[in-house]
């Protein structure tokens, strides 16, 4: 297949990130209707994110310690459409978990190494590359929940977004059948890179980032719904808003990424950040609720595209710093919510939301700690 030009990511390959981040969401944006399918409120619904998140780690580390032909795209992609389709039959909370665990596994393998394969070929174009594959991962967050909002106000039941997103995953695997990403076994005894002081911090970019921003789409449609009284399809375009503030980010900072340059951008990112919290602290209806999942993603939107190819750059070592990355990153992406979790045992949903905000204060310090010196190799800056 012919190699695809520096900077970009096949289609064929991003949209693995459309469907990843689709079936991240799923769970937030049929979040009241699921409460009510499964009897359970918004704490106990936490604990089916958390076990997608603890298959996504175990997905990501597969990708970057086991090469085997059964982790190529279009099995596992077929796995992880299964898998949904399984969540959707489930009677209950412990099944529907462990179902979506397994949804999990099988799409952090696909988006991983999908991942992995286009920052190969970029080569030092990695950020541009990887930022472009990101777009998708964008595009899927705010044009699912927004399909999802648009079904629930025709009067579809919330199953019809289970059914959609299976049927993606069957379409990916069915396009990507015949590609082959997954190297040969390393050599018995090889060792796995190092990872050096200035790409842990890299790392800590990412997986913070992707901490956040997995986070807010879960409770948002549940805190328009619960304390401003939105409908459930206004809450599912409350995440919807959110995620087109993370696509703008995303689009818009691949476009100005030759010019601006990372480290400009995740500047920006951090006002993002700070902006959003603010806004929703003082936020007394649902249009500034609004406001404040816009800002909130154009803050998280560049963070784990640039962070992953910082760390990519530091180790050396595609595919091993996309496992390392997504891993860490899943780790995150569980307790972060867990965490919001436990403190709505102690506060309402939105306080519970802002406490989060140390962890956008850390990205800010990561940030600069991952930055190289000025004067070094401008064609490996990333």
């Amino acid at each position: 297949m012919t190699e695809p030009r520096r900077g970009r990511a096949p289609w064929q390959l991003a949209a693995s990130s459309a469907l990843t981040v689709a079936a991240m969401t799923v769970v937030g944006a049929t979040a009241p209707d699921l409460r009510e399918r499964l009897d359970v409120g918004t704490a106990a619904l936490t604990v089916v994110f958390v076990a997608q998140m603890l298959g996504a780690v175990i997905g990501s580390w597969l990708v970057g310690s086991v090469r085997h032909r059964l982790m190529e795209l279009s099995p596992m992609a077929l796995t992880a459409g299964l898998a949904v389709l399984v969540a959707l039959l489930a009677p209950s909370l412990p099944l529907f978990a462990v179902a979506m665990c397994a949804a999990g596994v099988a799409a952090f393998v696909v988006n991983a190494s999908s991942q992995a394969e286009t920052m190969r070929r970029a080569g030092p174009a990695r950020s541009q590359a990887i930022s472009a594959f990101h777009v998708w991962g964008g595009a899927g967050g705010a044009l699912f929940p927004l399909f999802v909002a648009a079904l629930l106000a025709l009067g579809f039941p919330w199953q019809s977004a289970f059914v959609l997103l299976a049927a993606g995953f069957a379409a990916y695997a069915v396009v990507n059948r015949s590609r082959h990403v997954v190297p040969p076994a390393r050599e018995p005894g090889a060792r796995h890179p190092r990872v050096s002081r200035r790409g842990w911090w890299a790392v800590a970019v990412a997986v913070l980032g992707g901490g956040l921003q997995i986070t807010f789409p879960l409770y948002l449609a549940s805190l328009l719904v619960d304390r401003f009284g939105a409908s459930p399809a206004t809450g599912s375009a409350g995440v919807s808003a959110y995620a087109f503030g993370l696509l703008a980010a995303r689009a818009l900072g691949t476009r100005l990424l030759p010019r601006t340059g990372p480290d400009r951008q995740l500047a920006v990112a951090a006002a993002g950040l700070f902006s959003g919290y603010t806004l929703l602290a003082a936020a007394g209806g649902a249009a500034a609720v609004f406001g404040a999942a816009v800002l909130l993603g154009l803050g998280t939107g560049q963070l784990l595209p640039l962070g992953m190819a910082r760390a990519a750059r530091e180790i050396g070592d595609d595919r091993y710093a996309t496992g390392v990355v997504f891993t860490l990153n899943s780790a995150l992406q569980m307790a972060v919510p867990g965490a919001v979790a436990l403190l709505l045992q102690f506060t309402d949903l939105r306080n519970a939301l802002l406490m989060t905000f140390p962890i956008a204060a850390a990205i800010a310090v990561a940030t600069l700690r991952s930055r190289r010196p000025p004067g070094r190799t401008a064609q490996a800056a990333a």
